[in-house]
């Protein structure tokens, strides 16, 4: 039988036998040249990721810095000497916690905000923290408390109803499996202030017209409001005492230690008799017998050491209260000293 026929009529069979391809010059190189390809690939891959990683990873670790928040819960000044002090400050720092980090402890000075040019008032030690909310308490002595930075933080905390302290430092961030990141810290709070002890209230006053064995002829209490989270130890405060703008004696609080909220605390002075009972015998205080005073601070004295920094800042300005003196003579004498004159 044939299988295929031609024209002659002759038997004919076709065998397709196919060619094997041949290796194109690309294949042939990276068949021998696949091993130089992959280091190149990966010496590629470095150059691209390398530059990220020490360039942006520090960046990231920056922007995570400053987006966390430092919140101020308290400071105290205790132990307070002419040169030193105890500082105790209670704070939290909140930060994302999307990337688990340690923070070094570092040295962060801290300084006011809007008073120029920014000069540290101490150098804190901060401590070690962990990134999410983190608790960051210090408590150190620090020296140059009778040095003006130290002088005029205290007198912008006493008369102002809020200021601005920045803290700043330089750390170490460390994440695991990278090189620490160099970062700064800086943040700065608002603080509430005393506010000049703004509401300050002479109680319970007793007026006698002969002095006592410390030659004191006034007795009281006084209710010293702070506002701030601010704790400190003054010690034995003296005050200047105006009336109408005349000195007419001195007023001493002893062994002062003010905590935030109301505090309750014992005055005793020495006044001059003759202006006080002059003025309860005019308009306007013969009405109710109420005397506005004036304090000024004129020394701080605590375990025998001068307070500059108290007292220069209770001397910049002037605290008002007013006393029922009338009142007080009234209970001491037994008669109202506080009688208007006649209309004529």
């Amino acid at each position: 039988m044939s299988l295929n026929k031609g024209e002659t009529g002759d038997s004919q069979i076709e065998n397709n036998i196919a060619e094997k391809p041949k290796r194109g010059p690309f294949g042939t190189f990276v068949r021998k040249w696949w091993w130089a390809i992959c280091i190149v690939l990966a010496i590629g891959a470095l150059v691209v990721i390398l530059p990220l990683v020490l360039v942006g990873f520090p960046r990231i670790i920056q922007d995570k810095v400053n987006s966390s928040t430092l919140t101020v819960d308290g400071i105290s000044v205790t132990n307070t000497k002419t040169d030193t002090v105890l500082i105790s400050i209670n704070s939290s720092v909140s930060s994302s916690n999307s990337i688990p980090a340690v923070i070094d402890g570092f040295d962060a000075i801290m300084y006011l905000e809007d008073k120029l040019p920014h000069t540290s008032i101490m150098t804190l030690k901060m401590p070690e923290t962990k990134t999410g909310l983190a608790l960051v308490n210090v408590s150190q002595e620090i020296s140059g408390a009778n040095l003006q930075p130290f002088i005029d933080f205290n007198s912008w905390y006493l008369w102002n109803s809020s200021l601005l302290v920045t803290i700043e430092g330089e750390t170490l961030v460390h994440v695991k499996g990278l090189k620490a990141a160099k970062v700064t810290f800086k943040k700065t709070v608002n603080l509430t202030g005393i506010n000049g002890f703004e509401g300050l209230e002479v109680t319970k006053a007793n007026i006698t017209l002969t002095t006592d064995a410390l030659g004191n002829n006034f007795r009281g209490f006084a209710n010293i409001p702070n506002p701030s989270a601010l704790t400190f130890e003054v010690g034995n405060a003296t005050f200047a005492n105006y009336f109408n703008k005349t000195r007419i004696g001195t007023l001493y609080i002893d062994d002062m230690f003010i905590r935030p909220g109301v505090n309750n605390v014992s005055v005793r002075a020495t006044i001059e008799q003759e202006p006080v009972l002059t003025a309860l015998g005019q308009e306007p205080y013969c009405k109710d017998g109420v005397l506005p005073f004036d304090l000024l601070g004129t020394s701080v004295v605590n375990n025998g050491e001068k307070l500059a920094y108290f007292a220069d800042a209770l001397a910049l300005h002037v605290q008002t209260t007013e006393i029922g003196v009338g009142a007080a003579l009234e209970e001491t004498l037994g008669t109202n000293l506080a009688v208007c004159p006649a209309a004529k």
